[in-house]
């Protein structure tokens, strides 16, 4: 048997430009996480569900680190773990009296074993029916923040699956053939640097990522919507250069990159409903044994592998 491994990027998205201005800012960052991530560290949350006959209805959820193992240089100082997810599910029960099945609620947890590279910034992890990537990613950039929530200084990290990039030819195609477009939504958020990238920004500066900075903006998000008849026109100037800013986030980062990084995100909807989203792109994923996933060193090894085999980390 086996499992499907899924890779994420964790991005600092709070402190982007004191990093920028200060390289060694990063590692001290990612030295504190290092340092901060513990077991039992929790984060509760209201999830909404659909039941069987339609309703919905709200739960807590309760998430939490476990079994955290620091590991030591050969491994890049990164982390293996578990997320823990507590909930409660209504289960089909029959009443005595009526003969009827009702629901009642009964605990549940689910577990998620996952591979943390701190300082190549990726997680790898799978998952279960119960507790999907969408909801893993959402709940470890929880547990990240709380992690540094009492530091001296306040963190704010954002965590995405890592998808196949589209470059902007591609991303205009996808939109063309919608058609008739409603709403466009174009987001960038500065990206995490490498050093090669860090060394680019100071020797040559960055238009773009200065205006960002400028303005303190850890998030730029633009809304295009069109009540007309024939939608939005992909032709016009306006869009033309908010599609092509993605391009143009940082010289060395093209649009595949920004797009399969997390960076940059294309959202649209035409006029019947149909909706295109980057961020629902093909995931990267790998497949392992699943006895490979028992033993803590034996996955470890393995999504260390992968790591460097499928991004080219050294």
């Amino acid at each position: 048997m086996s499992i499907t491994l899924y890779f994420s990027k964790v991005n600092i998205n709070s402190h982007i430009f004191d990093i920028y201005k200060d390289p060694k800012k990063l590692n001290k960052i990612l030295d504190l996480l290092l340092i901060k991530i513990k077991d039992n560290i929790k984060h509760r949350r209201e999830n909404l569900r659909l039941k069987e006959d339609g309703e919905n209805y709200y739960y807590d959820a309760i998430y939490r680190f476990n079994n955290i193992n620091k590991l030591d240089v050969s491994f890049n100082y990164s982390i293996v773990g578990s997320i823990i997810k507590d909930s409660v599910l209504f289960a089909n029960n029959v009443d005595e009296k009526s003969g009827e099945l009702v629901k009642v609620p009964v605990d549940n947890s689910e577990i998620i074993r996952f591979y943390y590279d701190i300082y190549r910034e990726t997680i790898v992890f799978y998952t279960t029916n119960r507790f999907g990537y969408n909801e893993f990613n959402l709940a470890f950039k929880e547990l990240l923040n709380e992690c540094i929530s009492n530091a001296e200084e306040k963190y704010n990290f954002e965590v995405s699956l890592k998808r196949e990039g589209l470059d902007i030819t591609e991303i205009e195609s996808e939109l063309r053939s919608l058609g008739y477009l409603e709403s466009l939504k174009i987001e960038i958020i500065p990206p995490n640097p490498d050093d090669e990238f860090l060394e680019d920004i100071q020797e040559r500066g960055d238009g773009y990522l200065e205006s960002l900075k400028e303005g303190n903006v850890t998030s730029r998000s633009i809304l295009f919507t069109s009540k007309a008849t024939d939608g939005l026109n992909l032709n016009s100037n306006d869009i033309k250069i908010e599609i092509n800013r993605i391009n143009d986030i940082q010289s060395m980062l093209s649009a595949k990159d920004a797009i399969a990084k997390g960076y940059a995100s294309v959202e649209a909807e035409n006029k019947a409903g149909r909706v295109f989203n980057t961020n629902e792109n093909k995931p990267i994923k790998d497949k392992i044994d699943d006895s490979w996933a028992d033993n803590m060193y034996t996955f470890a090894q393995t999504c260390k592998d992968k790591v460097l085999s499928l991004f080219g980390m050294s």
